[in-house]
């Protein structure tokens, strides 16, 4: 059994049942129920509180929709930056800290080229680089890129081994799964 055998079998059935649904209907559905969608799934709802958006008459996620919109994938921005700068936007509005969710929301949004931000998954990126800092976004994505690019070929084995996506974004995706479990 190969590191990412089970994280390949589990995000092909979570992909399937939600991320790819959720990524379409927000690019082409009602994105407030996408975000909604997202910020539950991915338990990052508690930062967004209702008096910063249903409290003063503005339908709920709403501004989470509107910033996003600043964002498109198609700007050129640095997918860094992008995070940095959305979270930043957020906090104004929800007076939250909201990396971790800025990064989920600008995935979905993307599709690629964001790396999301997780606790579990800087608990186990700390296995191999112990002086990383939490919220330290720019040095998490080094240190994300740095270990995936070691394991990135043994993920890409394991997802034709199993008749999955040969996307890098699947891949990249595989890799969080398992971030995330081992970060446990």
């Amino acid at each position: 059994m190969s590191n990412f055998e089970s994280d390949v079998n589990a995000y092909a059935d979570y992909a399937a049942k939600f991320d790819t649904r959720i990524r379409q209907a927000l690019a082409n559905g009602d994105p407030r129920d996408a975000i909604r969608r997202i910020a539950g799934a991915y338990r990052v709802a508690r930062n967004f509180r209702r008096r910063f958006d249903e409290a003063v008459g503005i339908p709920r996620y709403q501004p989470v929709v509107t910033a996003l919109t600043a964002y498109p994938p198609s700007s050129g921005i640095d997918p860094i930056e992008a995070v940095l700068r959305l979270t930043r936007d957020l906090q104004q509005i929800y007076h939250r800290e909201v990396l971790s969710a800025s990064s989920k929301f600008l995935w979905f949004a993307w599709g690629r080229g964001i790396i999301i931000y997780d606790s579990q998954a800087l608990a186990a990126l700390r296995t191999h680089f112990p002086n990383l800092r939490a919220k330290d976004y720019p040095s998490y994505c080094a240190a994300w890129k740095t270990l995936f690019s070691k394991c990135s070929q043994e993920v890409a084995n394991e997802c034709t081994r199993q008749g999955a996506s040969s996307e890098r974004w699947f891949h990249e995706r595989v890799f969080d799964w398992y971030l995330w479990r081992i970060g446990k």
